[in-house]
């Protein structure tokens, strides 16, 4: 085994590459994680700023106007054209709801007749979801006096009595609850956002330190031609080599677990330990495949640049189609499908499969470790591409 040690050795000698796709890689996901936080005890929902121009009077829009006001923060805009140029462009209220004059008796007519009920105007800001929301609320508010003008011989006062009573009712009845979730053995989240960015490092970062590494055993280096005088065929000087190149990929694993269970250790505190020793194993999986990587990229020849280039290329790709940048439930169907034959995207899915459980079964293990046992067959096939490689530039 005197070639795995030596070759363990080179690539351990690249300290700063280590230090930097682990702890600063590490840090970045930690800085993620902590933006995420855990802290779900109290909730605050966001409320935009509203402006009212009530030009009609009637008993509708003044409910309409009632509306709009409880869907956030009340605010005064003048009615006058500049105002409301100015309150689009200069984002003056999120949502400016405008009644036309005569609303109130055309939504009437509209409805006793069955025709088309008129338009509400407004200006939705553009750099904010809220007043569109707000909007969506007060335009149900209106399609609710036309059902009930429409469907009952009430009269207008009579139909915005009962919509009031309604809204005032469901509004009493709209309780928000908060499920805690420390005592179900699921992973804390801020846990689960660091494993998925310590994706990047266990791929990219472990591909790049083999290879780097591996570049002082070149066919141009002495080193290289004393281990080919040696008495050691082929397939052993192969086989060391990639053991070599697994025990570095373990480490960087074994490294990033570690500041994973430092950084989050208390939001873990209350987790299940066998879930999150459950996590580990597609991610044991992913640092084989970073392995298998780098043996590729010191296969072909890559120069320095060549695989800081080539590892960090892939591994924002992959970690971007594996569902670390965005959601996978998110992504369309056809980046589904090109994400299903990458790695990162099996890992990824076998670690939301443990976030997501309610505790440890033999069906969400077996589901893991199938997830994981895909992932590993990524490593193997690379691996074997990188070892024919490494022959054909041997002979050569």
């Amino acid at each position: 085994m005197q070639l795995f040690r030596l070759a363990g050795r080179v690539v351990l000698r690249h300290r700063g590459l280590l230090a930097l796709y682990v702890v600063m890689l590490g840090a970045f996901g930690w800085l993620m994680a902590s933006y995420v936080g855990t802290d779900s005890s109290a909730y605050e929902a966001a409320r935009p700023t509203v402006a009212v121009i009530d030009r009609d009077g009637s008993a509708v829009s003044a409910a309409l106007a009632g509306c709009a006001a409880e869907a956030g923060e009340l605010v005064e805009l003048p009615d006058t054209t500049y105002a409301l140029q100015d309150a689009a462009a200069k984002d003056l209220a999120n949502y400016v709801l405008v009644i036309p004059a005569g609303y109130g008796e055309a939504l009437e007519a509209a409805a006793r007749e069955g025709a088309e009920m008129p338009e509400l105007e407004c200006v939705v800001s553009y750099s904010d979801a809220r007043g569109s929301l707000a909007d969506q609320r007060v335009r149900a508010y209106a399609q609710q006096f036309y059902a009930l003008l429409a469907g009952t011989g009430l009269s207008v006062d009579q139909a915005v009595a009962c919509a009031e009573e309604a809204r005032a009712s469901e509004g009493a009845r709209l309780e928000v609850g908060v499920i805690e979730s420390g005592d179900s053995g699921a992973l804390p989240t801020d846990y689960l956002v660091f494993m998925q960015f310590s994706t990047y490092a266990l791929f990219g970062g472990t591909a790049i330190l083999i290879a780097c590494g591996l570049r002082s055993l070149g066919r141009d280096q002495p080193v290289t031609a004393r281990l080919l005088a040696a008495p050691v065929s082929d397939t052993a000087r192969g086989t060391q080599l990639a053991l070599a190149c697994l025990g570095v990929g373990l480490a960087v694993w074994a490294a990033m677990g570690l500041l994973g269970a430092l950084w989050c250790a208390e939001s873990l505190a209350g987790s299940d330990v066998r879930l999150a020793a459950l996590a580990q194993v597609p991610l044991l999986a992913l640092a084989c495949v970073g392995a298998a990587y780098g043996y590729l990229l010191w296969g072909l020849g890559a120069t320095g640049d060549i695989a800081h280039a080539a590892g960090n290329m892939g591994s924002m790709v992959l970690t971007f189609l594996g569902g670390t940048w965005v959601q996978q439930a998110s992504m369309g169907a056809a980046v589904t499908a090109v994400a299903r034959l990458t790695p990162i995207w099996w890992s990824v899915h076998a670690m939301g499969a443990v976030y997501a459980s309610d505790g440890l079964t033999g069906e969400l293990v077996a589901s893991v470790l199938t997830q994981s046992a895909i992932v590993a067959l990524f490593a193997v096939a690379i691996a074997v591409a990188g070892t024919a490689l490494a022959r054909a530039r041997a002979r050569s």
